[in-house]
């Protein structure tokens, strides 16, 4: 999709917030995980600890906090040192593994240099043995199976050992929204046919995600009969994340429907820091075209 960045209209005339005011990145806005990470940033894992604590049976929030702890994990990971050494447990365990996926995506970044990829490779095979072993000391908790799900796309893994993954992260959770959006990035890698069968099964938004993945080999796919009906699906919701109003934003402005467009960055606000946005070059940059192309686009159909 070619995009006209010399022509833009004023988002603020269709009631969007200035183009000064978007951001590609927010701080923490939950106030017991903003202080875990700052504790931990610190050398202090006892916040981090009640924070995933107070998640246990609640897995998509679990899923959630483990993401940003893990992150934090693995820029310094004195906190879980100092964790390791005093009070070991369970929760310790999910996120060592969930740190290790994420200091492995580090070593990655955009290259293709085959050091980054064996060091990649490397890494995740460590988080393997490390969410084997949290999944052996809380059986329950499908977040292991999570982090393992992430390492079977990473390492390509065949489809009979994806599945053995898959059936132990949906016994413990079979809407595990987290574990399912890394599942699409699995079949990407081994079947279009297959992704778009497993999305469809999963539901709307993540058939909005499964065309994002393949729009580069299939341009056409934002057409046809089951994104079109993933979108009015959507779009007939009361509640949507920004993620998903993000990959509507995609969907729409493919179809035309400006106006809709724009109620959707409207929706967004300052947004530009979550799906797809922060899988362009420029987050920032991106949605502001979108968002400027849409109201050059929707002005001129008044």
């Amino acid at each position: 999709m070619v995009l006209d960045p010399t022509r833009h209209a004023d988002p603020e005339r269709w009631g969007l917030v200035p183009d000064a005011l978007v951001r590609d990145f927010f701080p923490e806005e939950d106030p017991v995980l903003a202080r875990a990470i700052t504790a931990a940033s610190r050398g202090r894992w006892e916040q981090a600890s009640k924070a995933m604590q107070a998640t246990w049976g609640d897995w998509d929030e679990r899923a959630r906090v483990t993401l940003s702890l893990a992150r934090e994990g693995a820029r310094t990971d004195d906190w879980l040192t100092n964790w390791r050494d005093e009070q070991p447990d369970r929760d310790l365990a999910v996120l060592d593994a969930a740190a290790w996926v994420r200091v492995a995506k580090e070593i990655l970044g955009e290259s293709d240099e085959q050091d980054h990829v064996d060091g990649f490779h490397r890494v995740l095979r460590r988080a393997e043995r490390a969410a084997r072993h949290a999944a052996e000391l809380a059986p329950q908790d499908p977040t292991p199976w999570w982090t393992l799900v992430q390492v079977a796309g990473g390492l390509s893994v065949d489809q009979a050992r994806f599945a053995e993954i898959w059936h132990g992260l949906v016994s413990r959770a079979p809407g595990h929204r987290a574990a399912h959006e890394d599942a699409l990035e699995y079949w990407a890698g081994q079947s279009s046919d297959v992704l778009l069968d497993f999305a469809a099964n999963a539901g709307p938004a993540l058939v909005l995600r499964a065309a994002f993945l393949l729009e580069d080999d299939d341009p056409l796919i934002w057409r046809t009969d089951l994104v079109a009906g993933a979108v009015e699906q959507l779009l007939a919701e009361d509640e949507l994340s920004n993620d998903d109003r993000g990959h509507l934003v995609l969907a729409l402005y493919d179809h035309n429907r400006f106006a809709e467009v724009i109620e959707q960055f409207r929706a967004l606000g300052s947004r530009a820091d979550g799906a797809p946005w922060r899988r362009f070059e420029d987050p920032k940059g991106t949605f502001l075209e979108y968002r400027a192309n849409s109201c050059r686009k929707a002005a001129l159909k008044i």
